[in-house]
This record gives C-alpha cells, structure tokens and sequence, in this order.
C-alpha cells in the first residue's frame, strides 16, 4: 500500500495533538475517518505508532523517527499548492517567510504591513529571527527574504542594498552625566555600557574598539535589541546601536542620541535571497515591494 498526502496528514496531526478525537477536528473530518486511515498507516509500517497511555495518544519510537519527515513533506506540499506562476497580491493568500533583526520589527514591519493591507489584503507573513541558520533555511526554501547585516553568505545567494547605517550612542534624557549633545572619548569609556549580541552588530563595534585599545565596562549584555530602548531609559548606562533604532527611539522621548566619538564603520542593510527563488513570481514580487517601500530609507519616517 503506497501512502497518499492524506494519511501523511492524518498522522503529522495526532501526533501534534496527541489525540484522535482533536486531529479529526483539526483536519475537520470525523474520527471514524481517522481511525481507518490510521490503521492503514499501521498496517504499511507495520507499527503501533501511537499508544494510549492515560488520555494521551503518545508516539511510539518509529513514529517520532518518521515524524520529521512528515514535516519537511507537508511544507513542501504546502510550497507547492500556494506557488502561482502568474502572482496577483490582490487575490493571492501566499504566506510569505521572512528572517529579519528585532530592529526591522518595529521600524520596517510597520510600513510594509500597511502597505500589503492596501494592495495585498490575503497575503500573510511568518517571521523568523535571523540567526546562523538562516542561509541554510534559504537554501532548503524555508526561508524567502531575509533583511539585514548577513556578511557571511556564501555563492548561491542574491543580495540587494536597501539603505547604509551608521551608529549612535544613546543614554537616558534624565542621564545624571551626559548633559550636552556631544560625547568624548573620555566619557564614553568611562561610563556603564549594554552590549547588543545581535548579528553582525556587536563585532562591528567590538572590532573597532580594540583597534582603538578601548575596553568597555559592560553593565549587561542582551541577545537582542528590543528591550535596549526601557533599560537605557530608567538606568544611567548607555548603549551603541544603529541610527535607525535611536532615531525611532528618539522620536518617542525615550532617550536621548549622542554621536559617538569613535568613527564606527557603516555597514548596509540588504535583502537576500537564495537562487532556487531567484524567479519565484511571488518572492520577486515582494523584493520589489521592499526595495520601494526601504530603498534609501528615510530615517525621519521611523515614527
């Protein structure tokens, strides 16, 4: 007996659910049907694969070892059933995944969701962090647009600049020290710093401090920068962080932005792709949107 994409799915949902009765609602069927195609599925594996233990349908051995697979097939299948060779944003209900930093949350998802509910009001999206995977995610077509600082990718992929940055430092308007808009080099290595661990970032920084001979007294360090913005706010510390994310900071009253007395290199914010979507309609279709909508990107805008 050869398995169809329905008893593959029949299985992925109780063993998500852990349950029979719950699958069946998931999959909108009724459990009778379930239960049959189970049984099939046992009888090609020739395998329990779920067990009842108290109320809980638990997976056997085989059946954990299968599950991955049955992942990786359904989003394959779901690949293939959303793709449209000719893309219309105004009717397509695509789910777009893209891998971006924390900061592109909150000063670029803004503008894109806007624009997307204007002129593609059924298309969704999925985001997902950028992090070491990332490229392998975009080769295996998991990933369709990725949107940062990703120095590190290798052949095979595309990339495409959408606007230059530079950093600024950022402290407390109420910061009991750093009165005045400038800040020397004196008073930056003598103050309490929070250090970023956000890709890219922080080994830009780091590098040029230690050309420099400059140890930072680092307060706290955070993997991200969302929560940067309170922490610098209600403490006297201070922290460097890309012009976007102090202007869009600053143009709350949350901090105040200094420009720091150390020349940090500027790096480019690009939207990548991996060549096996480079003439995917629907992902062309949304690099064009984002190269229009952040091209350049106007910083006074963030707010």
């Amino acid at each position: 007996m050869d398995i169809d994409s329905r008893l593959i799915q029949i299985f992925y949902e109780i063993y998500r659910h852990k349950s029979v009765s719950k699958a069946a609602t998931a999959l909108g069927t009724g459990q009778s049907t379930l239960s049959i195609g189970l049984n099939k599925l046992r009888e090609h594996f020739n395998n329990q694969l779920f067990v009842r233990v108290g109320n809980s349908m638990e997976p056997t051995d085989l059946a954990k070892d299968i599950f991955p697979i049955t992942v990786e097939f359904l989003e394959k299948l779901k690949l293939i059933n959303q793709y449209n060779i000719d893309f219309d944003p105004k009717t397509s209900n695509y789910q777009f995944r893209i891998s971006m930093t924390d900061i592109s949350h909150l000063v670029l998802l803004p503008r894109l969701i806007n624009y997307l509910r204007q002129n593609a009001p059924n298309v969704s999206f999925d985001i997902v962090p950028i992090d070491r995977d990332t490229s392998a995610k975009m080769a295996d077509g998991k990933i369709d647009l990725a949107i940062g600082y990703l120095p590190h990718l290798e052949a095979g992929y595309y990339q495409q600049t959408l606007f230059k940055q530079e950093y600024m430092v950022i402290c407390s308007p109420y910061h009991p020290r750093l009165i005045k808009d400038s800040l020397t080099a004196e008073e930056y290595n003598q103050e309490l710093h929070i250090d970023i661990w956000a890709t890219g970032g922080h080994h830009i920084i780091e590098s040029e401090l230690r050309k420099r001979g400059v140890n930072r007294n680092i307060l706290m360090r955070l993997p991200g920068y969302l929560g940067v913005g309170p922490i610098i706010k209600n403490t006297d510390a201070i922290a460097t962080v890309p012009d976007y994310l102090s202007r869009f900071l600053q143009a709350r009253g949350d901090i105040k932005v200094l420009r720091s007395p150390y020349a940090f290199p500027q790096y480019s914010v690009k939207q990548h792709w991996h060549e096996r979507s480079h003439n995917n309609p629907n992902v062309e279709w949304l690099r064009q949107v984002c190269f229009d909508l952040f091209s350049e990107y106007d910083q006074d805008t963030a707010s």
